[in-house]
């Protein structure tokens, strides 16, 4: 019997680009998405529905940034569960 090499793969992290910095999702808060940058804009206006499609997904159900991104989804007029799974991985 032939044995077979085994490796070991590191386990990829979602990251996301905020404020000039590449940031693992895991890393972010509910108050750095509705933080105000410099020109007076929230960062989670600025971040594309991708992104926070990432960002929901990588969070545990019924925490504090999942409810601020299903929140900013019913402010812009869409229904959180169909903008979400539209634009998942």
């Amino acid at each position: 019997m032939k044995t077979t090499k085994t490796t070991q793969e590191t386990p990829k992290t979602a990251t996301v680009q905020m404020s000039g910095r590449i940031r693992p999702v895991e890393g972010i808060t509910a108050d750095d998405l509705t933080a105000r940058m410099r020109n007076g804009f929230r960062r989670i206006e600025c971040l594309g529905w991708k992104r926070l499609a990432v960002i929901y997904h990588a969070n545990k159900p019924g925490s504090d940034i999942r409810r601020t991104i299903s929140a900013e989804a019913r402010r812009c007029g869409y229904d959180p569960k169909i903008i979400l799974s539209l634009n998942a991985n």
